[in-house]
């Protein structure tokens, strides 16, 4: 392709546009399209392996007519922290899949918006597995992703001789077959993984649950305050501002209770062998009497052993009989995907479906600066945790104490970072698992 065409001049604000780049390979030349960019976003979820977004530009220049869109062209980006170039600069291919809107704004110029899915998401529809695999689940996934996408796996997960397995990938896309697979594994204690594409990153993220709760938050020192004093202080704490939040459709008992992952049996049947596993659920003694495992400070129930019924914990009720059949002995000298050796593993299978669950108990929105998290050398966003403080609502001394339903070490489970010309916010939809057990200030 040809030199870059520049459009017009970049604009300032405390991020940078380096490249803001639109490539075809059916056109002859490159359009840079820096400053008639309006509005830029991107969505990136911890059960996503690809992230997404959505790019606006205002259309004086004929790049709807040059471009002639079908969908599959190349828009590249290079974001920048202003005023620290030090920092690492996040760089991101994105395919155009969608056109979501064509307006006039005038005779001679229109608004379009684009949605945009990362490149590594557009290039897996492309591909087809139909193969056998063999090996702990992180092996398979990164071999599938070498083989199909050519894009590295980051995992923490450990060797588990429980977890080795064959599978027979049944005609799926390589990120289906990769998911597919990640949904069955958990780690000795039945904690779920995740598989997740990053905004800073060019890698797959599998990690377990465990170790991302288990981290420090990172801004332990200056966490994320609700306050309006906050804006007049002179120290780092005003980066940490928490401008709006939201609560909204939360702390659903009942849907959890459906679906068998407060007090419930889980049955599982090896239709070969004719033999059924039981598993007695109950969420207190399963789970949350090793919720302080992960944190001393924060290991108060999301659903109270105190919560009663005819005298008697909700979790005690075996609230539903669910039935999961599979069949044994498909290879022989090792297990299927779907089966199990032993009641231990079927267990766990539970565990992790109830841990899943239970991130969705009690989510809370914030919307806060989002230039602390442009840096292209570290994932400064879902999967880590932070620190939020929202103060008690009291008259009577109300900087003493915080609220520790809304407080706490929150996991980031989906990050939504919203670029204009005046400002950059993230959007954060924040999780846990459990509350404060102290309304004291909680330090480090």
């Amino acid at each position: 392709m040809s030199d870059v065409t520049q459009l017009n001049d970049q604009h300032s604000s405390d991020w940078t546009f380096k490249v803001a780049e639109l490539n075809s390979s059916r056109a002859s030349f490159s359009l840079d399209i820096i400053d008639i960019i309006t509005d830029f976003e991107v969505y990136e979820h911890i059960d996503k392996p690809y992230i997404t977004g959505k790019l606006v530009v205002a259309d004086t220049q004929r790049v709807y007519e040059r471009f002639d869109f079908q969908g599959g062209e190349t828009f590249k980006i290079q974001i920048q922290r202003d005023q620290n170039e030090s920092i690492e600069p996040i760089k991101k291919t994105f395919i155009i899949d969608e056109v979501l809107h064509v307006a006039k704004s005038n005779e001679t110029s229109q608004a379009i918006v684009f949605h945009l899915i990362e490149d590594i998401g557009f290039i897996d529809t492309l591909h087809n597995v139909n193969k056998a695999y063999q090996g702990q689940p992180q092996k398979i996934i990164q071999t599938i992703s070498k083989d199909f996408l050519k894009k590295d796996v980051g995992s923490n997960a450990e060797d588990n001789v429980q977890n080795d397995m064959n599978v027979i990938v049944p005609n799926l896309s390589p990120l289906e077959a990769m998911a597919w697979i990640k949904n069955r594994a958990t780690d000795k204690d039945g904690y779920p993984f995740f598989l997740f594409s990053t905004f800073a990153l060019d890698k797959f993220m599998f990690y377990d649950l465990s170790t991302m709760l288990s981290e420090k938050p990172m801004n332990a020192d200056t966490p994320y305050t609700y306050s309006q004093s906050i804006e007049l202080s002179e120290g780092p704490q005003r980066l940490f501002q928490i401008f709006d939040y939201k609560v909204k459709n939360v702390e659903n008992l009942a849907s959890l209770v459906n679906a068998g992952y407060v007090g419930a049996n889980h049955n599982f049947y090896d239709i070969t062998r004719a033999k059924n596993a039981e598993v007695k659920f109950d969420v207190h003694k399963d789970f949350y009497n090793r919720v302080d495992e992960i944190s001393k400070r924060q290991n108060l129930p999301l659903i109270s052993p105190n919560l009663e019924y005819e005298e008697k914990s909700i979790s005690d009720f075996q609230s539903r009989n669910i039935t999961n059949i599979f069949a044994g002995k498909n290879f022989e000298n090792n297990k299927s995907l779907t089966e199990s050796d032993n009641i231990g593993d079927h267990r766990r299978k539970v565990i992790s479906n109830a841990m899943k669950l239970l991130l969705t108990k009690s989510p809370l929105e914030i919307v806060v600066n989002g230039r602390e998290f442009l840096d292209g050398s570290t994932n400064f966003t879902i999967g880590n945790n932070i620190k939020v403080v929202f103060k008690a609502n009291q008259d009577d001394n109300p900087s003493t104490v915080i609220d520790r339903k809304m407080s706490g070490d929150y996991l980031i489970y989906s990050a939504r970072h919203v670029f204009s010309k005046e400002k950059c916010y993230s959007i954060l939809l924040i999780t846990k698992i459990a509350n404060y057990s102290s309304d004291d200030y909680p330090v480090g």
